[in-house]
């Protein structure tokens, strides 16, 4: 959803300069309503990104809202130390939708501190201190999660001396990339090379044990990536032979999006620990790790956050799982994400700059090119049709700009999991109309 314009936020006279905007686009939203919001003129838009994949049931949901306020009516804040509730019975409540091998939660407030979560439970599990994780992953930006991901190595580069000392080593490996594969193999003939490599990185570390591997299981700011069938069957095999944890980095793909309640359970896999986050905390600050059976010891408040599960966001988190529930909201997301599939796919055969479209449920990406035969990534294109949505169709798409990834040319459809299939069939309407658009404007050009 990232686009190269600085935030005039930031930029104020009121704000620190040494501050860096984040290149966000300088849209003041100050409503919302389901798959709607409004910016400060009235103006409508259309959301087909779920903010940034939080609001999976869309904005100010009543079930929701009501939670919280009923909740801030009894007492908003309860320290950790104490029992809470609200706590208890959110745990309870993603245990019961959790793989079977998991028995318990540890909370925290976004996706990079519950990575880290992860991180202490698999070296207090297994003695290791090194992980393996993807090239294209993103993991967070805190000292520890930049070392994990994609955006380790460009914080480096430039003025960024120093950065570097406070960064842990890790090991990154080939991702899975069917459409692109960096070992350049064909799907079906490859024996799963990208899957097997990780032993190979696992064994060959010259100063440490590795702890764990930490894995997304669809790939999103990496290019919307989904697993070849019997990768993660074949990760999940190599790690336990040699020890190694199982870490599945659910924070996108948790919470319906993808069939289910949590991925794991949409592909079959038992891993040892999963991180909760984004749409966790239906719009508030939550995150969380589900630990499986052997990775569940820390020492006293080694990982805890004292602003962590408060009642009021753990009562939102509860009614939304509830709402997930009572209308299957799982399946919808099956059916639906079919339809967008069915229809991008229909545009494909209209529109060559569409190399390629995929997706699990509602996590769909659409990747443009220049051309079809070399697979030439078309970046540029794909600023002009995120922008002309935006700015024409009034429709929020998602996009794996130049900070995000290997590659920019990625169109993210992360719609919320209740959206109606006349909202889905208006938001693929929009997105057509840009995508006309942006063809012709490469025609243009070439």
């Amino acid at each position: 959803m990232q686009d190269n314009v600085e935030n005039p936020v930031l930029n104020s006279p009121t704000v620190s300069s040494v501050i860096k905007p984040m290149g966000h686009y300088p849209l003041p939203i100050v409503r919302g309503e389901g798959v709607r919001f409004w910016d400060d003129e009235g103006t409508e838009y259309l959301d087909a990104v779920s903010g940034e994949w939080v609001v999976n049931l869309g904005y100010r949901h009543p079930r929701v809202i009501a939670a919280i306020k009923e909740q801030l009516d009894k007492i908003e804040y309860v320290t950790p130390v104490f029992e809470n509730e609200q706590r208890t019975k959110l745990a309870e409540k993603v245990l019961s939708h959790a793989p079977k091998n998991m028995r318990s939660v540890l909370f925290a407030l976004s996706g990079a501190d519950a990575v880290e979560g992860a991180m202490h439970l698999a070296m207090r599990a297994t003695g290791g201190t090194e992980f393996v994780s993807l090239y294209g992953a993103f993991h967070g930006t805190t000292f520890s999660t930049l070392a994990l991901s994609y955006s380790y190595p460009k914080m480096l580069e430039g003025s960024k001396e120093g950065l570097d000392r406070y960064l842990t080593r890790q090991t990154r490996v080939p991702n899975y990339n069917c459409y692109r594969c960096p070992f350049d193999l064909k799907p079906g003939s490859c024996d799963l090379m990208c899957a097997r490599f990780m032993e190979t990185a696992i064994k060959h570390q010259p100063d440490a044990k590795v702890a764990g591997v930490i894995i997304e299981l669809f790939q999103s700011n990496g290019g919307m990536l989904p697993m070849p069938e019997g990768y993660i069957e074949t990760v999940r095999d190599i790690c336990t032979r040699n020890g190694v944890a199982l870490i599945a980095d659910e924070v996108q793909t948790a919470f319906g999006r993808c069939g289910d309640f949590f991925a794991s359970n949409v592909v079959g896999i038992e891993p040892d620990l999963i991180v909760m986050g984004k749409a966790f905390g239906a719009g508030q600050p939550l995150s969380g790790v589900v630990a499986g059976e052997g990775f569940t010891s820390l020492r006293g408040w080694e990982a805890g956050f004292t602003l962590m599960s408060t009642p009021a966001v753990c009562a939102g988190s509860i009614a939304m799982m509830e709402v997930m529930e009572e209308e299957d909201l799982g399946n919808h997301s099956r059916v639906l994400g079919a339809h967008f599939m069915e229809r991008l796919n229909e545009m494909k055969e209209r529109y060559s700059i569409i190399g390629d479209v995929r997706g699990l449920g509602l996590m769909i990406g659409v990747e443009l090119v220049k051309d079809r035969e070399t697979k030439e990534p078309a970046d540029e294109l794909t600023g002009f049709v995120w922008r002309d949505a935006l700015q024409e169709q009034r429709l929020l798409l998602g996009k794996t700009g130049p900070v995000f990834g290997d590659f920019g040319n990625v169109i993210k459809f992360k719609p919320a999991v209740n959206t109606t299939m006349v909202e889905a069939d208006e938001m693929l309407d929009r997105f057509e109309r840009s995508l006309a658009a942006g063809q012709a404007y490469h025609d243009r050009q070439n």
